[in-house]
């Protein structure tokens, strides 16, 4: 029946297809004009968008891909800083900060799939690069923006095009590169908790073959959640007070920037045909811990029912005081399940009673705290060699190092320290990749390359749950190989049939380390139950073909249609947080085989640009965490273990639009549709109480984005732009267990709401751009929302919310010169 379904969706979607392209293919003829300069390419928004996704430069509307391509002065009107903000123009992408548990990381699916925990046992599900760059760990992924030629995703595996791990899309990031022809700018930004931002960037020439360009940022801004110390505010609850502030009784803040980055590429052309680019970059971030605050205290009602303080809702107390009642806890300032907030002093969502600090471990150990901190450093030197050996052969060369180490911290949002982590991690990386690029008799294009990747990841934390407090230091290494080649060749002027194949070989070791708390009851013996861990190794070693073909048919010059099939992995690795050596299971590799077709069109005499992508993945041993380990594995509690779910059909659509009806008027717009339905589910997931009606993690159903913006000419004043940008991402949940099998009613405490976000910009230029002023509002309802959610009830019986940032308004200006 699922499979005639599909049939079914296959046929409906093609036959809309095949109506959508016989319908316009006749309006574009009709509009095709004389043919354009050969300097002049037109496209809405007056600029090309020239992309390298299949290793050579072509226009986007020319590349038989679903791809999101946002150039540098797109980022600037609508005043885009991170790529979480590129993320929320995108379809079927969603890009978010992790929850402060995982860290100084990016969430990041695309088209339902992806990665959210930021372990290093686990590998990125979205590919992201920096200059063809591979990041090997969503640590450290959420970017700023500085100095961007562009930004191109990549939705669907891109498995012969951008490599290993890419199986749910890539994110890529292109700098812009020295020139020598001088210019640059200085800009500062001013804004609400007292954000303030400088970057600046400069070219010049060295020699007449020697160019330099570098650029930097420093930003700083206060938390926007702020901590309270419970015990202050409480005089009476019999909570110890830990700070002498008792004016305000505040600790702090939560959610803060605060780092400088710099960056400096050199670019050498000793001839028209060689080119080699070097670049260093370097940041130091000391960012505050991640926005958090507790939403919900105590044992769940099943998924479905309503939370009403039911007899089945056990208080959990530590050390004789509850953390919550079932009816609700004192340290819960508000909650969106229900009456659940008991706190006196305050009824914010944006307040939080979280100390970082453990006054009387139950090890016996010293009081200790944790840094608090999300903080990232990290460099970088890769070098870019570019050579045309003949009018018709490249060689590329693009060799690399990354060194990467962080600090953070996370705990459950009361004062009581039921949990508690802090974490120093450590990861660096080699990676070494050649092209060599082809053009033969005009009508075929040819790639055939090598990529090594070596990085060494480690972890040393110290853990305090409920039942166990000891430190862990784990080393992970893992080396990968891989080979490629892609080809398309051209059987007319406008049929053209292309494909690819790439075989990776990856091995990863996860080496457990395993040990005591200095002072504690135990002498610094790590506890009994996880002992048998240290030294222990769990290692993966696999091998994986990938393949794409693909076809593709140009109606008319303004109207192309493409149809794909390609495939796509996601590396096998450990479980890096077992409470038990019978919990230190293995995972296999995620495979996804993608069926894509869509159509790239510019109509009404080019002025709209339409492009609109259709899929069905078929998604084989996904990959989900549960908390309730399967029979079989002692003790079922505490548990947090990575298994091979099973399979799922997932299939949706795409529709991308840019059009400028008038002069001066731009507006562009997405919509994306997204169905994740489980077919098959493992022994493994059935024993952890994961089934068929459960619905993917991170599948968002619908998503839109529209932007608007009006170019008012001042005359010899200058120009002012009135910018409006709004986006809807559908509520979705990020639990494996997300669907009760008996009600059918949703996990409440693992879904995340929609949420519909309104930003505004205001730019005045100068009539010879050399001065910008802007004036900015994002989350402009002041819009109450949550990134995500941290379900820890099987642990510490609580659950966490990472709120999104309310209202704030900025103010930039800018010298270009």
């Amino acid at each position: 029946m699922d499979m005639q379904h599909d049939y079914a969706w296959i046929r409906g979607s093609t036959s809309a297809f095949a109506l959508i392209v016989s319908a316009m293919a006749p309006a574009a003829m009709a509009q095709e004009t004389d043919d354009l300069a050969a300097d002049e390419v037109y496209s809405p928004g007056a600029q090309q968008i020239v992309v390298t996704a299949q290793f050579r430069e072509q226009d986007l509307q020319d590349t038989p891909l679903a791809i999101t391509a946002v150039t540098g002065d797109m980022l600037a009107a609508r005043g885009q800083v991170s790529v979480e903000d590129v993320g929320a123009q995108a379809p079927n992408v969603t890009l978010r900060q992790s929850p402060a548990t995982y860290g100084p990381a990016m969430v990041a699916y695309i088209r339902g799939v992806g990665q959210r925990d930021s372990s290093f046992a686990l590998e990125p599900g979205v590919g992201v690069y920096v200059d063809d760059v591979y990041l090997s760990t969503v640590h450290g992924s959420m970017l700023g923006l500085l100095d961007l030629e562009r930004v191109e995703i990549l939705r669907g595996p891109q498995g012969t095009l951008a490599g290993m791990n890419s199986i749910g899309g890539a994110i890529k990031l292109y700098s812009k590169k020295p020139d020598g022809q001088g210019g640059g700018f200085a800009e500062l930004t001013y804004g609400s908790y007292d954000r303030l931002e400088v970057k600046a960037a400069a070219d010049f020439a060295l020699t007449d073959k020697l160019f330099a360009r570098i650029s930097g940022a420093s930003v700083k801004r206060d938390g926007f959640v702020t901590r309270y110390d419970y015990g202050c505010t409480h005089p009476d609850s019999g909570i110890p007070s830990v700070t002498t502030n008792t004016e305000d009784c505040k600790l702090g803040t939560e959610g803060g920037r605060d780092y400088t980055a710099g960056r400096l590429a050199v670019r050498w052309e000793p001839s028209d045909r060689v080119s080699l680019d070097i670049v260093g970059d370097i940041t130091r971030d000391d960012s505050e811990v991640g926005a958090s605050t507790l939403l919900y205290v105590g044992q769940a009602a099943p998924p479905g029912q309503q939370v009403t303080g039911t007899s089945d809702q056990a208080a959990y107390f530590l050390n004789g005081v509850p953390l919550g009642t079932a009816s609700g806890s004192q340290f819960i300032t508000y909650s969106p399940y229900g009456n659940f907030a008991l706190d006196g002093f305050s009824d914010s969502p944006y307040v939080s009673y979280e100390t970082y600090i453990d006054l009387d471990p139950r090890d016996g150990s010293a009081p200790w705290q944790a840094p608090l901190k999300s903080a990232v450093n990290n460099w970088g030197l890769s070098a870019s060699l570019n050579v045309e050996l003949s009018d018709n052969l490249a060689l590329t060369s693009i060799t690399a190092y990354r060194d990467y180490d962080g600090v953070f911290s996370s705990a459950d949002g009361t004062p009581l320290t039921p949990g508690q982590v802090a974490n120093d991690i450590f990861n660096h990386q080699f990676s070494q990749e050649v092209r060599l690029s082809g053009q033969f008799a005009d009508i075929v294009n040819v790639t055939v390359g090598g990529m090594y990747l070596h990085k060494r990841s480690q972890n040393i934390s110290r853990v305090t749950l409920a039942t166990l407090n000891f430190m862990e230091n784990n080393v992970i290494p893992s080396t990968t190989w891989a080979a490629f080649a892609n080809a398309d060749l051209a059987l007319t002027d406008r049929l053209t049939v292309g494909g690819g194949i790439r075989y990776t070989d990856m091995k990863k070791t996860f080496k457990y380390g395993r040990g005591g708390i200095p002072g504690s009851d135990l002498d610094g013996a790590p506890p009994p139950q996880i002992a048998g861990l240290d030294g222990v190794e769990s290692t993966f070693k696999g091998d994986n073909v990938d393949f794409r073909g693909v076809v593709q048919y140009r109606w008319t010059d303004n109207l192309m249609t493409y149809g794909q099939i390609s495939t796509g992995f996601k590396g096998g690795g450990a479980n890096q947080r077992p409470f038990t050596p019978s919990q230190a299971i293995p995972h296999q590799p995620e495979t996804l085989t993608a069926y894509e077709v869509g159509f790239k069109s510019e109509l009404f005499d080019r002025m709209m640009r339409l492009n609109v992508s259709g899929f069905i993945n078929k998604y084989d041993d996904i990959l989900v965490s549960v908390t309730t380990c399967p029979e079989g594995v002692i003790p079922r509690n505490p548990c947090a273990l990575p298994i091979n779910a099973g399979k799922a059909t997932v299939k949706g659509f795409e529709v991308e639009t840019t059009i400028e009806p008038v002069e001066g008027l731009l507006i562009d717009a997405s919509l994306a549709y997204l169905d994740f339905k489980y077919t098959q589910m493992s022994e493994l997931a059935v024993a952890s109480g994961v089934g068929l009606e459960d619905e993917g993690q991170y599948a968002m159903p619908w998503q839109w984005s529209i932007g608007a913006q009006y170019q008012i000419d001042l005359g010899s004043v200058g120009t002012l732009t009135p910018r409006v940008d709004v986006n809807f991402d559908d509520s979705f949940n990020r639990n494996a267990n997300n669907v009760d099998a008996a009600t059918g009613g949703k996990d409440i405490f693992g879904q995340i709401d929609s949420r519909t976000l309104l930003n505004a910009r205001l730019t005045y230029e100068t009539v010879d751009g050399d001065w910008m002023l802007a004036l900015e509002a994002k989350n402009l309802t002041d819009k109450l929302y949550y990134t995500d959610v941290f379900d820890n009830r099987g642990s510490t019986s609580v659950v966490q919310g990472s709120p999104g940032q309310p209202r704030t308004f900025a103010v930039s200006i800018k010298r270009r010169f």
